[in-house]
C-alpha cells in the first residue's frame, strides 16, 4: 500500500475530526488515533525479509526512515489546529522547560556545522525532531496545560488503551497478523511474539515492545482515574476499563510494561507517606547516575556476566524464565559503548555509527549518545524530566486516589517513559503530550498547603 496516500487520506480525515470536535479532543482523536491506525512508516527495502532487522532503529531518532507516524500524526493534527483554531496558537507563551526541546531538534542543526558528513543532513535531522517531538510538545501547551485538559488527556490515554483491543483479542492467538492485512508484513512481526501463553500482539505499532508500554501505560492512567472518581455510574465505567486495559496488559505478557505498570502503581501509592518531590526527584537521580555508571564502563556489566559465576547463575536464570532478551540487551549497549563514546560531547552526526559492528544498541540513550554525544543526551532527558521533576515537586504528600494528584500521574508517565529508554528504543510518544503538559506550569514551586481543596473538577 502507498504509504504517501495512508498519510494524505488521514490528513483529510482530521480535518473532518476538526470540523465536528472541539479542538482538544480533536487533538487527542488525531494525535492518538494516527499513532494506532497509522502505518509505521516507509521501511527499509528487503526488512520484511529477514527474521530480525536489527538496522531498524526506531522513530524516536532520526535515521534513514524519515517519512513515518511519528511526524505524521502531531502533523496532522497541528493542521486542524491551523484551520479551524489559529486563535489558540496566539495564546501560547514560551517558558523556560521549553529550553531543553528547543536545544534538542536544534542540536543536529547546530552538530553538523563541525560534522563531516552528517547523516541524514543537519538541517534534516532538526526537521524530524521538530515534527516527532517538537509537534506533539506544542499540542499539549496548547491544550492540555489546565487542568480540565489534563484530566482530558487522562481520559484519552485510557481509551487510547482500550482502542487496542481488537489487536489483543486477534493478535494475541494468531500472532501478528493485522499490520499485513492492512499494510504489509511487519518486520518485526517476530520478533518476541511468542510469548508463554499465545503471542504478543504488535498491531500497527513500531515494536511488540512499544504496544506492551502503550498498554501498560494506558492502563495505569485507567487504573488512577478509576479509582479517582467518586462512586456512581462514571466510576462503575471506568473501574470496568481500567480492568479491561490491565488484563490487556498482562495478556500482551511483555514483562518490562507489566513491570513498569506494577512501578507505577507501586509509587503512585507510596505518595501516601512520601513526598512526591522527593520520589521522583530521588528516582532521577538514581537513573542519572547508574546510567553514568553504565555509560562510562566503571562496572563492566558485560565480563561479570560473562566471567564470574554470580553473574552467568544471574544469566541462567534470566533466560531459565525465557527473559534472555534482557541480557542480551544489556550486552548489545555495552559491546558498542566505545563506539558510541568516541566522540562522548557531540556524538558522530551519524545515525548508524554502529553499523560497521553488524549489530546494534537496543536501548534510546545510547542510541542518542552515538548519534548526538552527551549534549543531544542531555537536551533529551530533560526534555520529559524536567516538566515531570517539576510537577513532582509541586505534588503534596496524601492519598493519591484524588483530583490533586493529576499532574503527579503525568509526571509518573514521562519518569516511566525514560526509564524503558534505557532498554528500548521503541518509546511512549504520547508522554511528550504529558511533558508539553506540564511544561506551562514547570516552575519549582511549593504548594501553598497539602490540605488545599483539589483544583481539579472530578472525572464527568
Amino acid at each position: 500500500m502507498n504509504i504517501d496516500l495512508v498519510y494524505a487520506a488521514f490528513a483529510l480525515a482530521a480535518l473532518a475530526v476538526f470540523r465536528f470536535l472541539p479542538p482538544a479532543v480533536a487533538v487527542l482523536v488525531v494525535f492518538l488515533g494516527g499513532w494506532i491506525v497509522l502505518p509505521v512508516g516507509v521501511f527499509p527495502p528487503g526488512s520484511s525479509a529477514v527474521d530480525f532487522p536489527y538496522w531498524i532503529t526506531g522513530l524516536a531518532v532520526p535515521s534513514d526512515m524519515l517519512f513515518t507516524k511519528a511526524w505524521a500524526a502531531p502533523a496532522a493534527a497541528l493542521l486542524g489546529v491551523l484551520v479551524f483554531d489559529r486563535a489558540a496558537l496566539l495564546r501560547l507563551r514560551p517558558v523556560w522547560a521549553d529550553l531543553p526541546l528547543v536545544l534538542w531538534c536544534l542540536w543536529p542543526l547546530l552538530q553538523s556545522a563541525g560534522a563531516a558528513q552528517p547523516q541524514p543532513a543537519g538541517w534534516v535531522a532538526s526537521l524530524y525532531l521538530v515534527g516527532s517531538w517538537g509537534l506533539p510538545w506544542l499540542l499539549g501547551r496548547l491544550y492540555f496545560a489546565t487542568p480540565d485538559g489534563q484530566l482530558l488527556l487522562i481520559k484519552g490515554l485510557v481509551l487510547g488503551g482500550v482502542a487496542c483491543l481488537p489487536f489483543s483479542l486477534i493478535e494475541g492467538v494468531f500472532g501478528p497478523v493485522t499490520y499485513a492485512w492492512l499494510y504489509e508484513l511487519h518486520p518485526f512481526r517476530l520478533d518476541g511474539a511468542a510469548r508463554y501463553i499465545g503471542y504478543r500482539p504488535i498491531g500497527f505499532f513500531e515494536h511488540g515492545n512499544q504496544f506492551g508500554l502503550w498498554v501498560s501505560l494506558c492502563a495505569l492512567a485507567a487504573v488512577w482515574l478509576a479509582w479517582t472518581t467518586p462512586r456512581g455510574p462514571r466510576s462503575r465505567l471506568y473501574r470496568g476499563l481500567a480492568v479491561l486495559v490491565v488484563a490487556m496488559a498482562v495478556a500482551a505478557q511483555s514483562v518490562g510494561g507489566i513491570l513498569i505498570l506494577a512501578l507505577g502503581v507501586a509509587l503512585l501509592s507510596a505518595s501516601r507517606w512520601v513526598r512526591p518531590r522527593f520520589m521522583l526527584a530521588g528516582a532521577s537521580a538514581v537513573l542519572i547516575l547508574s546510567g553514568a555508571v553504565y555509560v562510562s564502563g566503571v562496572v563492566p556489566i558485560a565480563r561479570i556476566a560473562k566471567d564470574t559465576s554470580i553473574g552467568q547463575r544471574a544469566v541462567g536464570v534470566f533466560k531459565s524464565i525465557g527473559r534472555g532478551s534482557f541480557t542480551w540487551r544489556i550486552a548489545q549497549d555495552q559491546r558498542l559503548m566505545g563506539e558510541a563514546m568516541k566522540k562522548p560531547l557531540t556524538g558522530s552526526a551519524n545515525w548508524a555509527w554502529w553499523r560497521d559492528k553488524d549489530m546494534r544498541p537496543w536501548g534510546l540513550t545510547v542510541l542518542v549518545i552515538g548519534q548526538f554525544g552527551l549534549i543531544g543526551l542531555a537536551a533529551c532527558l530533560a526534555t520529559l524530566l524536567w516538566p515531570a521533576i517539576a510537577a513532582a515537586w509541586r505534588s503534596p504528600r496524601g492519598s493519591p486516589w484524588r483530583m490533586e494528584t493529576l499532574p503527579f500521574v503525568l509526571a509518573m508517565i514521562l519518569g516511566l517513559t525514560v526509564f524503558d529508554a534505557l532498554m528500548n528504543s521503541f518509546i511512549f510518544f504520547p508522554a511528550l503530550l504529558a511533558a508539553g503538559a506540564l511544561a506551562a506550569n514547570s516552575a519549582l514551586r511549593r504548594p501553598a498547603t497539602e490540605s488545599r481543596p483539589a483544583s481539579v473538577p472530578a472525572p464527568s
